[in-house]
């Protein structure tokens, strides 16, 4: 995972533990009000919530990647790619993202694998504004790694052999593994 990967989960790993002790000191001031039961109740019910609803998503988009592989397309992943990576590799990105180069955001899209080689296709409406794909050979080195945390997320690491490193964030990492670890036999 290069810098960028490492700063970006640093945050979301932070703003989930914040998130965590914003809840449990809400139930606590709601148990003072209420009562505990009512509130370990409520804290059930939300975490309960919070763990379903990426787990329905999930659910759901492996169902439809399902049917795309009967119906004979290529595997494919969600996927979120750096705008940064995305404006040094020559896609142009939308908007206000092509005027910057120390943009932090990310362009959606999904990472199909056809014919040996990952390529990255924005969502329809980058699409429309101009952005490119993005394919990445056999000549890129690719590391996936698990993420912690709810939603089946993972970073795929691509490097070339200049050294060129980007990351490119991805759902259902144990499968991207899977189908990469089949393509190198």
């Amino acid at each position: 995972m290069t810098g960028y990967g490492r700063d970006r989960e640093r945050r979301r790993r932070t703003r989930t533990l914040l998130g965590i002790g914003y809840l449990a000191a809400l139930t606590a001031l709601l148990g003072l009000k209420t009562g505990w039961v009512p509130a370990v109740v409520t804290l059930l019910g939300l975490l309960a919530l919070a763990y379903a609803a990426p787990s329905v998503i999930v659910w759901r988009d492996t169902r439809a990647e399902r049917r795309r592989r009967v119906a004979g397309q290529a595997p494919s992943w969600p996927a979120q790619l750096p705008a940064q990576v995305a404006l040094r590799l020559g896609a142009k990105a939308p908007g206000r993202h092509a005027r910057r180069a120390d943009e932090v955001g990310e362009l959606f899209g999904r990472l199909s694998l056809r014919n040996g080689e990952l390529r990255w296709e924005p969502r329809k409406g980058d699409r429309d504004r101009g952005v490119g794909a993005l394919t990445f050979d056999r000549s890129w080195t690719t590391e996936v790694i698990s993420l912690w945390g709810p939603g089946d997320q993972g970073c795929l690491t691509l490097t070339s052999p200049d050294g060129t490193a980007a990351d490119i964030w991805v759902r259902h990492p144990t499968d991207l593994r899977r189908t990469l670890t089949a393509l190198v036999r």
